[in-house]
């Protein structure tokens, strides 16, 4: 892939996870193909698998069309050619919607950076999707719901919980299928495998992203100490990941072991010039910022 290209998602991958979609477009290029046929004429002729009265609900907007449905019948490029990009899922109980990027960006790459740094992904055995962050700062947890609306048009509370130390901490937590899977299969983020968390999708990005992905991290899973900046991780594969991004943009990554007693090592990731990496990321905090 050229520099000068840009990454477009494929959101077809989505399919066969029972979303929905609602797209004008769709429906007027639906009713292009079905022309003069009658409905049940429609069905027979492109053997579709779906009842008539279900069919003319969708055409009449009373319920979202499958995913699988709008592939199956135009192909998996419909979706970029109309970008759709929301998403429905769920039933009156478990309803949720999402909308999905088409692309990276400095808001999506803050998120993937505290999501791998201090977030985690579950599905638990109630059938909720969760995407979940909990931390003492407030600040950043603020930033990430503020973020998390911008990218995801999802809100959210944070709430303050008790720790079994007695110490105070504060989450925010979204239970929703979409995003969920979005951030599982474009991103490989999946229910918190501390030691073979990665990024396996760097070539993908320009500076500015992997700028936004470190910030996320720093945010999230590292320090300033003695005016140095640090990042820490029990993943000897992102300590090798977090290596090559900042060679990448133009640092000189210095790691060290602190061997635990009853823990695995940790790696503590610092760079030669520490100064100038604070700047950038302060440069880039200030654009993440200012639209949201």
């Amino acid at each position: 892939m050229s520099k000068s290209e840009k990454v477009v998602y494929d959101l077809s991958k989505l399919n066969g996870l029972n979303f929905r979609i609602k797209n004008d477009l769709v429906i007027k290029k639906m009713l292009l193909l079905k022309g003069n046929l009658s409905t049940n004429a429609f069905i027979f002729k492109y053997k579709l698998e779906v009842s008539e009265n279900r069919l003319n609900n969708w055409i009449n907007k009373k319920y979202g069309i499958p995913l699988d449905f709008c592939i199956n019948l135009f192909g998996s490029k419909i979706l970029k050619f109309f970008k759709v990009s929301t998403f429905y899922s769920g039933n009156s109980s478990s309803y949720c919607q999402a909308i999905l990027p088409f692309s990276p960006s400095i808001h999506l790459m803050y998120l993937i950076g505290a999501i791998i740094g201090d977030g985690s992904l579950s599905h638990p055995k109630n059938g909720s999707y969760l995407i979940r962050f909990e931390m003492v700062d407030t600040q950043i947890l603020s930033m990430i719901q503020k973020i998390m609306k911008y990218v995801f048009s999802l809100e959210k509370n944070v709430l303050e919980v008790n720790r079994s130390d007695g110490r105070k901490s504060y989450v925010l937590k979204y239970s929703n299928k979409i995003v969920y899977y979005f951030l599982y299969l474009f991103f490989d983020l999946k229910p918190r495998k501390t030691k073979t968390v990665s990024i396996k999708f760097l070539e993908t990005l320009n500076k500015s992203e992997k700028l936004a992905l470190l910030l996320g991290l720093y945010h999230t899973d590292g320090s300033i100490v003695n005016e140095k900046i640090r990042f820490y991780t029990s993943s000897e594969n992102l300590k090798e990941d977090l290596m090559k991004l900042l060679f990448q943009i133009g640092y000189e990554p210095h790691t060290y072991t602190y061997k635990r007693n009853l823990y695995d090592p940790e790696y503590h990731i610092s760079v030669s010039q520490p100064k100038r990496l604070i700047l950038d990321l302060e440069r880039l905090e200030s654009l993440i910022k200012k639209p949201i």
